[in-house]
């Protein structure tokens, strides 16, 4: 999983963001007939495999004029535009119906709402678009599923901040999310942003939301650690704080990849040499189970090693 995927999920573990991002992209016909207040979130990922090489997803329920139904969130990994989704979301929802089939669950209609957070403006089309010089006697034969697509970089800042969203928290982390793929932008109005999450370095839940967005900016920018942390500190000497020790962390945390990465790849290197799993683990200090684990795991083998020391930690 990637930063972007990472934070826009940490984005919406904030309570009361997901009902904001769900009001914010609706059309107010359907918002409307919405109880927003049975918004609740199903945990788990109800991707198959073939789909989360496309997409991250969130899956809610919510009452529809006393009818339940699904809300699917649905954030769209590629920074580049891809004319394979309307597909895509074909795909999904068709193999959301299908385990609710196989599992003996009610059946509910869905709306995807697809979050683009590319650098290029896009709009694309139906599933019928996908097909070229299609006969108006065909295209009834084609299943258009219909989605809701929220491009952020067509989103203003002051439409974030005074119309998109209410919660100072919300318009914060959209507006660095949305901001990302436009350093200088983001460089010349950080301070401008994090003047106006102020109220967040009040308490515990809002310096979480701090940190979170901190360590997203140090990992999906350029920007250095030393600027970040001195125009935050100009806010808040809290929050410099913060920035300087998430920083040093994160350095840290690069430096242990780096053992693991050469223990991973050195592992893999004596495995198709045929050298014994036990041999393998007295020349990089792992026990005999431990390698054979990496092994089997192939490519998600220095996720194992790295994964596990951060659990003990």
């Amino acid at each position: 999983m990637g930063n972007h995927d990472i934070f826009f999920k940490k984005i919406l573990d904030v309570e009361g963001h997901a009902e904001e991002l769900v009001r914010s992209s609706l059309p107010s016909a359907i918002l409307e007939g919405l109880d927003l207040s049975t918004l609740k979130e199903e945990k788990g990922s109800f991707l198959g495999e073939e789909l989360s090489e496309y997409f991250s997803d969130l899956l809610y329920t919510c009452q529809f004029k006393g009818t339940l139904i699904r809300i699917a969130l649905l954030f769209e990994h590629k920074s580049y535009v891809d004319n394979d989704l309307p597909f895509q979301i074909h795909l999904y929802t068709g193999g959301f119906w299908e385990r609710c089939r196989k599992q003996k669950i009610e059946r509910t209609p869905i709306i995807p709402i697809v979050i683009y957070h590319g650098e290029r403006k896009w709009q694309p089309g139906l599933l019928s678009d996908c097909f070229k010089d299609l006969p108006p006697m065909i295209k009834p034969f084609i299943p258009d599923s219909e989605y809701i697509f929220v491009d952020l970089s067509s989103w203003q800042d002051e439409d974030i901040k005074n119309k998109l969203f209410a919660m100072v928290s919300m318009k914060f982390c959209m507006l660095i999310f949305k901001n990302v793929f436009d350093p200088d932008k983001l460089k010349d109005n950080i301070k401008e942003y994090f003047e106006l999450a102020s109220s967040l370095f009040e308490d515990e839940d809002g310096l979480k939301i701090i940190k979170n967005v901190i360590e997203y900016i140090f990992k999906a920018t350029d920007l250095q650690p030393e600027y970040v942390a001195e125009t935050i500190g100009s806010v808040s000497l809290k929050g410099k704080e913060l920035a300087m020790t998430t920083a040093e962390r994160l350095i840290n945390e690069g430096r242990n990849e780096g053992v693991y990465s050469e223990k991973y790849q050195t592992i893999m290197r004596f495995s198709e040499l045929n050298i014994k799993p036990e041999d393998i683990a007295h020349g990089v200090g792992l026990t005999p189970e431990k390698v054979r684990a990496v092994i089997a795991a192939g490519d998600k083998g220095l996720d194992l090693l790295i994964g596990e020391d951060t659990t003990k930690h």
